[in-house]
C-alpha cells in the first residue's frame, strides 16, 4: 500500500511539473513564481519552470491564452473552464464568455479498450451483452465516447462509455488544483476574494458526479418522469441492466441536432413551431419543475422526425427551489417593468446583497442599465445582450447569488439563440412571460398567503413553546456564574502565523546579539586555547554568528518583505 501511495506522488508531481510548464508556456510563468512551490515541495527544486520569453505569446489576449491552455491540459482542465463559463461572479464576462468556446473533442480510444471497459463492468462478453456492437464511435469526449448498439431482444441503443483511466487522472488533478489553491490564498493576496479553495470544492463535486454515470441514468428517469405526459419534449429511455458507474445505456435516437436547420426544413416540419416547442421545453423545466438541463446548447437537443424535442447529455443538471423560483421571476418582473428599485428589493430579500454595502450603488447602476434599453421594444431586446450585461452589474457589485442563477440566465440566452436560428421573429421574453406570469400569480395566490401563514404560526407556537425554558436555562446559567459565550475568529489565522514568524525572528536575532556581545567579551579577556593570537571560543562564536545572520537575511530577502 505504501509503494502505491509512493507511485502516485511521483505521478503527481511529474503531472504538476507538465501543468506549471503548460502555465509558463502560455505566459503565466509569473503566476507559478509567486506561488513559490519549490518552498512547498520536501524542500528540493523538483519543479523548475522557464518563463514565456516569445513576444507573440503575450501579444494574444489573456482570456485566448486561458482558453488554450485549459485545451492543452485535458479533461479536468477543460470542464473546469466549462464550469468557470457559467460563473461571471467570480471571473470577468469576457473570460467567460472565451471559456464558451472550449473544445472537448479528443481522438477515440480503442475498440479493444471499449471491450475491456464493457465486460470489465459486466463480468460478461459483449457478445452476450449484445447484439451488435459498432466498431467506431459516433462521437468522442474527453470523457467518454459513444457507440451505436443493438440488444439482444433488438432494441436500437447508444452505449456510453467513460474513457480509461480518467477517473484517476480527474482525481489526481483535482488534488494538484486543490494544492495550488491553497498556495494562490496563502501567497497571492488579490486571489482570495475568489476564494481558490472553495472553488476548487465545488468544481470536485460537479466533475466527480459527472463521472459517475450512475447519477446521470437517475437524471434522466427525473427527466422522462416530468415530460412523461408531454406530447412535445420526448426524454429517452435508460436500460439500466446494461448501464453501471462507467457505462450507460440509453435508447438510441432518430432524429436531427436543432442546429441543423436545413435538415429540419427537409423533413418538412414547422419551424417556427419547434423554436417555441424548445423555449416552452426549457421554460418548464426551469419554471415548473425547478430540475433543469444545465448545458442545453444546441449539440445538446435533437428534432425527432415527427418534430418532438428531445435532449440528450444529462451530465449536468441544475436544481432551483420553489422559493429561488419566486425570486427569479420577481426579478424577470421588475426587468419587464424596468423597475429597479424591485430588482434590489428582491435581491436585500434573498440576503444576496447588505444594506450596508452598496444598496445605494446597486440601485444606480441599475437604473443606468434599465434606461439604456428603455426605449428598446421587448419584441426587440435581445437576451445575448441584456443579460451578459445585468450580470456584469451582479458582478461588479459582489451580488451574492446562487450559481444556478447564472445557469437559468445562460439557458434563456440559449433559448433565445436557438429559436432565431429556427425563426428569425422568435421572441424568448414573450415566451417566457406566461411562466413567469404564473409563478408570480401562483406565488402570491391566496392558497399560498395561507400556507405561508401557516407555517408562520407553526413557527411561532414552537418559538413561544420554547422561549420561558431557555430564557430559565440562561438565567440560571448566569446566577451560578457558568454561562460562557463562544466566538469564532475569522481571517485572524495569517496574523497569528506571521506574529509567530516575527517572534521567531526576534528570538535568532537576540541570540545573534548574545553570541556577539559573549565572543567580543571573550576576545577581551585574552584566555583560553589561542588561534593566531586570537582565543577560539571567541573565533568560533564570530562565525557562527555570522553564519546565523546571513541565514537570517537571506530568509528575509526572500520572503520579499525587508
Amino acid at each position: 500500500m505504501a509503494i502505491n501511495n509512493v507511485a502516485q506522488k511521483i505521478r503527481n508531481v511529474n503531472r504538476l511539473r507538465h501543468i506549471l510548464h503548460i502555465f509558463a508556456k502560455h505566459g503565466f510563468g509569473y503566476i507559478v513564481d509567486r506561488l513559490n512551490i519549490d518552498q512547498n515541495l520536501i524542500g528540493q527544486r523538483i519543479i523548475k519552470i522557464v518563463l514565456a520569453k516569445k513576444k507573440d505569446v503575450f501579444a494574444i489576449p489573456v482570456p485566448i491564452r486561458i482558453r488554450k491552455m485549459m485545451e492543452e491540459l485535458g479533461p479536468t482542465f477543460i470542464k473546469l473552464g466549462q464550469i468557470l463559463s457559467t460563473r461571471p461572479d467570480l471571473i470577468p464576462l469576457a473570460f467567460c464568455q472565451e471559456l464558451e468556446k472550449l473544445q472537448n473533442e479528443v481522438p477515440a480510444f480503442t475498440y479493444k479498450e471499449v471491450k475491456e471497459r464493457v465486460e470489465k463492468e459486466f463480468r460478461k462478453p459483449v457478445e452476450q451483452l449484445f447484439r451488435n456492437f459498432s466498431f467506431e464511435p459516433i462521437a468522442a469526449a474527453s470523457l467518454s465516447q459513444v457507440h451505436l448498439a443493438e440488444s439482444i431482444s433488438g432494441d436500437k441503443l447508444a452505449v456510453k462509455v467513460q474513457r480509461p483511466g480518467i477517473g484517476e487522472i480527474i482525481r489526481a488533478d483535482l488534488d494538484i488544483l486543490y494544492m495550488l489553491a491553497q498556495l494562490a490564498e496563502k501567497h497571492i493576496e488579490e486571489s482570495r476574494i475568489y476564494t481558490p479553495t472553495a472553488v476548487v470544492d465545488e468544481f470536485k463535486k460537479t466533475i466527480l458526479k459527472e463521472i459517475d454515470f450512475s447519477i446521470e441514468a437517475k437524471n434522466i428517469d427525473r427527466f422522462r418522469r416530468n415530460f412523461k405526459d408531454d406530447n412535445v419534449v420526448y426524454i429517452l429511455k435508460v436500460f439500466h441492466q446494461l448501464s453501471t458507474k462507467k457505462v450507460l445505456t440509453m435508447e438510441r435516437l432518430e432524429g436531427v441536432k436543432v442546429s441543423n436547420v436545413g435538415a429540419i426544413a427537409h423533413l418538412g416540419l414547422d419551424q417556427k413551431q419547434i423554436a417555441k416547442n424548445g423555449a416552452d421545453a426549457i421554460l418548464k423545466q426551469i419554471f415548473v419543475r425547478g430540475f433543469f438541463h444545465a448545458d442545453p446548447h444546441p449539440g445538446n437537443i435533437f428534432i425527432l422526425k415527427d418534430g418532438r424535442i428531445a435532449f440528450v447529455d444529462f451530465g449536468m443538471v441544475g436544481r432551483i427551489d420553489a422559493e429561488t423560483r419566486g425570486q427569479f421571476s420577481d426579478i424577470l418582473v421588475s426587468i419587464i417593468q424596468r423597475d429597479a428599485n424591485g430588482i434590489v428589493e428582491t435581491f436585500v430579500s434573498m440576503g444576496a446583497v447588505e444594506e450596508d454595502f452598496g444598496v445605494k450603488k446597486l440601485s444606480l447602476d441599475l437604473t443606468d442599465f434599465i434606461e439604456s434599453y428603455y426605449e428598446i421594444p421587448l419584441k426587440e431586446l435581445r437576451m445575448d445582450q441584456f443579460f451578459p450585461d445585468f450580470v456584469n452589474i451582479i458582478s461588479q457589485n459582489q451580488i451574492k447569488v446562487s450559481p444556478d442563477f447564472f445557469l437559468l440566465s445562460k439557458a434563456l440566452v440559449t433559448i433565445e439563440g436557438v429559436g432565431k436560428k429556427l425563426y428569425p421573429d422568435f421572441n424568448a421574453v414573450s415566451q417566457a412571460k406566461p411562466f413567469v406570469k404564473k409563478l408570480v400569480s401562483e406565488r402570491y395566490s391566496t392558497k399560498n398567503i395561507i400556507r405561508g401563514l401557516k407555517g408562520f404560526l407553526k413557527g411561532l407556537y414552537i418559538l413561544t413553546n420554547l422561549l420561558p425554558r431557555d430564557l430559565t436555562l440562561i438565567l440560571n446559567k448566569i446566577k451560578k456564574g457558568t454561562l460562557r459565550i463562544e466566538f469564532e475568529h475569522k481571517g485572524l489565522e495569517d496574523l497569528i502565523s506571521q506574529m509567530d514568524k516575527i517572534s521567531n525572528r526576534l528570538a535568532f536575532s537576540l541570540v545573534i546579539a548574545a553570541l556577539i556581545i559573549g565572543s567580543s567579551i571573550v576576545l577581551q579577556i585574552n584566555n583560553g586555547p589561542m588561534l593566531f593570537d586570537f582565543p577560539v571560543l571567541g573565533v568560533v562564536g564570530f562565525i557562527a554568528a555570522g553564519i546565523m545572520g546571513l541565514w537570517l537575511a537571506v530568509i528575509i530577502l526572500r520572503s520579499g518583505r525587508l
